[in-house]
Parts: C-alpha cells; sequence; structure tokens
C-alpha cells in the first residue's frame, strides 16, 4: 500500500469519527436527555393519577407533546445519517428535505436556489451533501442568524455551492489552523478536500459568514 492509499484511509477513518461524535451528541443533547425528561414526568403523573387525576391528566397531555417532539428529532437524526430522498430522487430533493428539517421551526428566511446536479460517483454527491449538512447545523446552532441564503448549481463540471448568513460571524483567520475544530470548520474542509474540492470562507464578528464550496464531478 502506498502513502496516497494510507493518507486517504486515515481521512475517511477521521472523517466516520468524526461524524460518529456529532450522532452521539445530538442524541445526547436532544434525545436522550428529552427522554430521560419524560420518565421523570411519567412517574410524576402516575403518583399523583389517585390524588389529583386532573392534574395528571395535563401532565400526560405535556408528556404526550413533549414525546412527539421527540419522535420527530430522532426521525431528523435518522434523516441526517442517511436521507432516503438520496437514493430516490436525488441532491436537489435530499437538499430540499434538508432545508424544510433545519426551517421546520421557521426560524430562517431562506433564500434557496436548487438545481439538478449530474454526477454518476454518488460518494461525491454524498459528501457535497454531508458537507452542506454540516454547514446548516453551524448556521443554526452557533450563527444566531434569521436569513440564509444558499445556492446550488452546476458550472461544466464543476458543483458549485453558495452559503452565506446574517448572523454573528467570526473571526475568520482562525480557519489558518488545520487543526482547529471550531464551529466544525475541519470536517467540512476534511470532507471537501477529500473529494479533490475546494472550499473558500469569509466572515467578520457582526458581519455573517459567506461560504463557497466547489466539487469538480468528473
Amino acid at each position: 500500500m502506498n502513502s496516497i492509499d494510507i493518507d486517504e484511509n486515515l481521512t475517511v477513518l477521521e472523517i466516520l469519527e468524526k461524524d460518529r461524535q456529532r450522532i452521539a451528541n445530538d442524541l445526547h443533547d436532544t434525545s436522550l436527555q428529552n427522554l430521560t425528561y419524560l420518565m421523570h414526568k411519567i412517574e410524576l403523573a402516575g403518583m399523583m393519577i389517585d390524588q389529583d387525576p386532573m392534574k395528571a391528566k395535563l401532565e400526560l397531555a405535556v408528556i404526550n407533546k413533549k414525546l412527539r417532539s421527540t419522535i420527530n428529532d430522532i426521525r431528523n437524526i435518522i434523516f441526517g445519517l442517511h436521507p432516503m430522498t438520496f437514493d430516490d430522487l436525488g441532491l436537489k430533493a435530499s437538499f430540499e428535505r434538508l432545508i424544510s428539517v433545519i426551517n421546520e421551526d421557521m426560524q430562517f428566511e431562506i433564500d434557496a436556489k436548487i438545481d439538478e446536479i449530474s454526477c454518476e460517483n454518488t460518494f461525491v454527491l454524498v459528501n457535497v451533501f454531508r458537507a452542506v449538512q454540516e454547514c446548516f447545523a453551524n448556521i443554526k446552532k452557533h450563527s444566531a442568524a434569521d436569513k440564509i441564503i444558499f445556492h446550488c448549481y452546476q458550472e461544466n463540471d464543476i458543483c458549485v455551492i453558495y452559503i452565506e448568513d446574517n448572523g454573528v460571524g467570526f473571526d475568520s483567520s482562525m480557519i489558518d489552523n488545520k487543526d482547529n475544530t471550531h464551529f466544525g470548520l475541519s470536517l467540512i474542509r476534511e470532507r471537501v478536500q477529500f473529494v479533490k474540492g475546494d472550499i473558500s470562507l469569509e466572515s467578520e464578528i457582526g458581519k455573517g459568514t459567506k461560504i463557497t464550496i466547489k466539487v469538480p464531478l468528473t
């Protein structure tokens, strides 16, 4: 095995490990905590059901609402692992579904223009999708933005992704350090570079963030 093969295999393992960490964090921060909360609420409702049936009924209504929300969170995590639309309808439909999931609480005003992308290499498209998915997750978690521009189009044999938000921004000089994991930038960069793509990022504190990704499709 030559050195290039070793480097590529290490990159795949690093990406997989970071994906596992992200999934574990998502499950811990949302679903697991919610289920633990619901378990205590059910115990409380059980204790008061004889003494105060009406209050117990109200508690059960709260539990039901929270349980439905938790089920929806788990569905979104499953979609993040493997979007069903990707296999059936391709990258465009998967991005449309991703935007719907990210903005289900109507937190953002999103200007989305998504073209069909023609590429026979599904592995390339999957990594493009994952990179964009991570970008949106970062915006939702960290940016405090309320407006997003997302454009995806094909320019000759290049897939071009442009993402802009009007959030708090950050000091973009931090991305010069390749070991920096701030806001998941290292994972996004690794995914893009692994499929021979380029990524550029512009950000200033208080002035939002702009990300451009270009990935060859051949």
